[in-house]
């Protein structure tokens, strides 16, 4: 029986007998047991294996059946299992002799699925020899041609030598930190874009970082990214792969090998071997050695003249063999801007069969899919913009049902502006706050989107900045201000990015004119928001002869509302909070405890807020070792009793600055407790314990001094605390 098995044969064989036979009455089924999976893994064209299967189903070695295709669409699809007289002929075959094992490197992200290579293993080693002449390079080609496949082959090359490989793959809404994030960069990442450069340096010497469809880049993004290569490159600490089809908006000085087409004999290759060899050489000298070409070629369909291009033939012989509701359901997956799970497609039944024409690209864990970028820029190319509208309209009703996760919000978002949906500023105000936690790069391009199509793009330009300011980006802040025609929102904007640039005088002239103009209500919460950002804007055990006037002199403008019980009654638990904690400052610790017990007279704060405003001052008064030990279990006792988790973390943090003093191993320990903070546009204080977070860290961790005090002065002037971060830039000039 061995002897008569074929080569494709025995592949199949062997790639069916890594499955577990478990698999064989299993309702949910791998796509690798799929046709267009075993395609894939013995990279042949569908066609090429159907003399093969049948041949191996007619002997009994594997039989068919049809089961669910996870993630692969709602129908059910034909898959392949080996039998056990197919196993125990791969038994008779016996195990293929691998090379003996290296010290392999560490692998990091979705690095792409790799089935059987043809032709590029050659290439591949001269690219790598490139890459260790240079630092950051760049791996270019046309749609198809196989970049991320030689990108794939060259990170398994590396893998095998011992070298680390980080991958990274860009969609049209990654900004640096997503890339970071794929990267396998442990977080906390900081924001500030020169930290995180800093950062990485220090986390992957020696290793490479590749960069899958480069060319994607948002227009939004490109200059951090493009600063972040630079710096790679400059510091030697990483080698630095972009792949991507040109134009590439990177220096053109930056070295780069284009990869070319297949040989036309690796390319028959493709083919497999059920048709005869002058019939496959015919057919890849006719596409060109385009890898995707032929694979996207069916037996009996025409091949293109001579001189035709590959997007010509896509359009006019692959897309023509479609049906129309194939077609219907292609255009569809077409518009959407990102990989997306099979079932929340516009028509998850046509995701099969766009899976058997090879039209789909899926992500390394087979959870999601996309149409390959060849076929899509082909037809969004073929598309008309009253097209275009028809299905990113029929696209947000669908979403509207769908949208379960934040990436679904975005795509849902991405559809409401390109259909040019009334309301969108009224959407994208709404989800702002949900977003910009997990999702701020693709939020801000979404933003870039909606001002483009806005008639009335005022509002949005005020939603970018905040988002600018939210990501620490002055440039773009400042791009943005100038398009803001309310005042209010001006002003907040303008306010925003003198703090974040340190300009302390015109920070101060901008909350002047502010209590100056509106009306009380609106100068009682700026005064109040003013007082308390400047208590909090000085690093700790700094001193500041001036705090006490410019506190007493903000709240000297707020009134004390007379009609409103409620009012009066917030606003006066507001300024005895502040007035609590300049006395504390000040070391007045009877007019403390006077403000504390009046505080508890009117009523509004809870016990446990009460209690750490005792404790934070028992901390402060402790002269002895026994008082100061009495402190910490007063504070201790009173993160306990807390059930806001930011009044917590910012009793942890005095906690651990009041330590760091005295006993270091101690407060590192401490810190080590307590998670970074998360920002939110709409929390001062927390954007104030986030730059406390990062001052600490700079403290407690000599390795990450320089990176953490970048982003602690970052944190400290995107939280409106310019003092507070020129003190540390200080600190930061002795250490460069």
């Amino acid at each position: 029986m061995v002897g008569s098995i074929t080569a494709p044969q025995e592949r199949i064989l062997r790639w069916l007998g890594g499955y577990s036979a478990t698999m064989e009455k299993a309702w949910d089924v791998t796509r690798h047991l799929s046709l267009p999976g075993i395609s894939e893994a013995l990279g042949v064209v569908r066609s090429a294996l159907n003399a093969p299967l049948n041949s191996l189903e007619s002997d009994g070695l594997v039989f068919k059946r049809k089961a669910h295709v996870i993630g692969g669409g709602s129908r059910r699809r034909h898959v392949y299992h080996i039998t056990e007289k197919g196993r125990k002929t791969l038994e008779e075959l016996g195990d293929i002799k691998k090379p003996k094992k290296t010290t392999r490197g560490k692998a990091f992200g979705a690095l792409p699925f790799l089935g059987e290579v043809h032709g590029r293993h050659h290439f591949a080693a001269q690219v790598i020899e490139e890459i260790k002449n240079q630092h950051c390079m760049i791996l270019s080609g046309l749609p198809g041609i196989g970049k991320t496949t030689v990108g794939g082959l060259i990170s398994e090359q590396l893998l095998e030598s011992g070298t680390s490989v980080r991958w990274a793959e860009v969609g049209e809404f990654t900004d640096l930190h997503h890339l970071c994030e794929q990267w396998g960069f442990a977080g906390p990442l900081p924001k500030n874009n020169q930290a995180l450069a800093d950062y990485a340096a220090l986390k992957c010497k020696g290793d490479v970082l590749v960069i899958d469809d480069a060319h994607l880049i948002p227009e939004r993004h490109i200059a951090a990214i493009r600063s972040f290569c630079q710096h790679l490159d400059q510091e030697e600490a990483a080698h630095m792969l972009l792949i991507g089809r040109e134009p590439l908006s990177f220096p053109e000085m930056l070295p780069r090998i284009a990869v070319p087409s297949l040989d036309v004999k690796d390319a028959a290759l493709l083919l497999g071997d059920s048709m005869k060899e002058a019939e496959r050489l015919h057919i890849a000298e006719s596409l060109g050695g385009h890898p995707l070409a032929i694979l996207l070629h069916e037996e009996g369909t025409p091949l293109p003249e001579a001189g035709a291009d590959v997007q010509s033939y896509v359009e006019n012989v692959v897309l023509s063999t479609l049906d129309n509701s194939t077609r219907i359901g292609l255009d569809h997956i077409v518009m959407v801007p990102m990989p997306i799970e099979a079932n929340k497609a516009f028509d998850a039944d046509v995701v099969g069969t766009l899976d058997d024409y090879a039209f789909l690209r899926w992500t390394a864990n087979l959870e999601k899919m996309e149409i390959q970028h060849l076929v899509r820029n082909v037809r969004r190319s073929a598309l008309d913009d009253d097209t275009k509208r028809h299905l990113h309209r029929a696209a947000v009703e669908h979403w509207e049902c769908f949208a379960e996760t934040a990436e679904d919000q975005v795509i849902l978002l991405y559809h409401r502006i390109a259909s040019m949906d009334e309301g969108i500023d009224t959407q994208l105000d709404a989800e702002m706050e949900r977003l910009l936690e997990t999702h701020s790069g693709a939020f801000s391009v979404l933003l870039e989107q909606a001002i483009k199509v806005s008639s009335m793009p005022s509002h949005l330009h005020y939603l970018a900045g905040k988002v600018a300011i939210e990501r620490c980006e002055p440039d773009h802040v400042r791009r943005h201000l100038d398009s803001v025609e309310d005042e209010a929102e001006s002003r907040h904007l303008a306010l925003g990015l003198a703090m974040l640039e340190g300009r302390i005088q015109d920070a101060d002239k901008i909350i002047d004119a502010g209590l100056a103009s509106g009306n009380q209500k609106d100068a009682n919460r700026m005064a109040l928001a003013a007082a308390s950002r400047r208590l909090d804007d000085c690093v700790f055990g700094q001193t500041d002869p001036e705090l006490a006037t410019t506190v007493k002199e903000y709240l000297s403008n707020v009134v004390i509302p007379e009609n409103n019980p409620e009012e009066r009654s917030v606003t006066l638990v507001a300024m005895s909070m502040i007035q609590h904690a300049l006395a504390l400052r000040e070391l007045e610790f009877e007019k403390a405890a006077r403000l504390r017990a009046s505080l508890a007279g009117i009523g509004g704060l809870t016990e446990p807020l009460l209690q750490a405003m005792a404790a934070k001052a028992s901390m402060l008064q402790a002269t002895t070792e026994q008082e100061f030990s009495a402190s910490i279990s007063a504070i201790q006792e009173a993160i306990e009793q807390q059930s806001n988790p930011i009044r917590a973390d910012a009793l942890r943090l005095s906690l651990v600055e009041h330590t760091a003093e005295r006993d270091t191993i101690k407060a590192t320990e401490i810190f080590a407790s307590i998670a970074e903070p998360k920002t939110s546009t709409s929390s001062a204080t927390l954007h104030r314990l986030h730059a406390r977070w990062w001052t600490c860290k700079a403290k407690l961790h000599p390795k990450m001094r320089r990176i953490a005090l970048r982003e602690a002065i970052t944190q400290h002037r995107s939280a409106g605390c310019p003092r507070a971060a020129k003190a540390l830039e200080t600190q930061l000039h002795t250490l460069l």
